[in-house]
């Protein structure tokens, strides 16, 4: 019998996003790289004309947001943009020091030419986005991501995803410190040499300094800031 006119191997497509989800998409941008403060009150009136939809999208937008802890909302009061909580943070900053610390040892070992070349790549790209936060940002994760997958552990791949993204935030309040980026620039610059040398220990260690030195600018600027 021959198939259905309406049958498709083809995959479902995706609905479009909804107003809210739009929303929600560029509030959490701004959020995300601090464009929009921890503490910043979120008025609706200046959210409408920023992100140029009406009232009802923009409070579920903030809905769905506190459900992903970005947003705080208050009775009565404009909702606030989820301060950065030490006490959450730290912890999660120790197990992305033991996480990607050990990842860089193993992918050192580990790593094909292919990877190198990739990574050396994305090095190349940071570079050039120095001075774009976004571009940055993006191009930071996909290189920590390539050292955790070149250490050929599913498992640890996997816990190490969902701490990243829990420390996004907290990532890119450290790198607005003062002189950061070209820091972390040259930090990276060192891991990808021990890595291209195979030198295990010192990818291990480096990588152990890069994770915990920005910990430690979050702390510094959480505790110095007009943010805490």
């Amino acid at each position: 019998m021959p198939d259905s006119p309406t049958a498709s191997s083809d995959a479902p497509t995706r609905p479009p996003a909804s107003l809210a989800e739009q929303a929600a998409a560029a509030l959490r941008r701004l959020i995300l790289l601090n464009l929009l403060p921890p503490g910043e009150v979120l008025n609706e009136p200046d959210l409408v004309a920023r992100l140029g939809v009406s009232r009802t999208p923009v409070r579920e937008a903030l809905k769905l947001l506190a459900g992903e802890g970005l947003v705080t909302l208050r009775r009565n009061r404009a909702a606030l943009v989820a301060r950065l909580d030490p006490a959450d943070l730290v912890p999660l900053f120790e197990l992305e020091v033991a996480l990607e610390s050990f990842c860089a040892g193993l992918a050192a070992e580990r790593m094909s030419a292919a990877e190198i070349d990739r990574l050396d790549r994305l090095q190349a790209a940071l570079e050039a986005a120095r001075d774009d936060r976004d571009a940055y940002t993006r191009l930071n994760r996909q290189a920590h991501r390539l050292i955790v997958t070149a250490a050929r552990s599913p498992a640890i791949a996997e816990a190490h995803g969902r701490a990243f993204a829990r420390l996004e935030r907290a990532r890119n309040f450290a790198l607005a410190a003062e002189g950061r980026v070209e820091e972390s620039l040259a930090e990276h610059r060192a891991i990808l040499e021990a890595l291209r040398a195979r030198e295990a220990e010192r990818a291990r260690t480096l990588m152990q300094a890069h994770v915990a030195r920005t910990q430690s600018l979050m702390m510094t600027r959480l505790t110095e800031g007009p943010c805490r």
